[in-house]
């Protein structure tokens, strides 16, 4: 499901059967351990929905390269582009930011 808030017009997408299935998958495939049900449905999400990136600083269970290695292999799998995962500094452009000084 997807639900927009119309002021600052952001997108929220919430877990869809096919996300759950492929969170499990991912857990299942040791992509993520099994506690981190909530981390492999964020990556799950941003998959079924085509988004190009999820950007997290989460370096415990979603940015390692273990992760995004099985989590690409697991979309193929099952018919799915692999979603690049990324920090929040490898998609910010300094140069067009106030906080840049050099």
């Amino acid at each position: 499901m997807i639900g927009l808030i119309s002021k600052y017009q952001i997108i929220v997408l919430t877990a869809s059967k096919q996300a759950n299935k492929l969170a499990q998958r991912y857990i299942k495939e040791g992509a993520f351990p099994k506690g981190s049900v909530a981390d492999a449905r964020h990556v799950a999400i941003a998959t079924v929905n085509s988004l190009d990136k999820v950007v997290s600083l989460n370096f415990r269970h979603i940015v390692k390269e273990r992760t995004i290695e099985l989590t690409g292999a697991i979309n193929t799998l099952f018919g799915y582009r692999p979603v690049k995962i990324v920090t929040p500094m490898e998609v910010i452009d300094y140069e067009k930011t106030r906080y840049h000084t050099g």
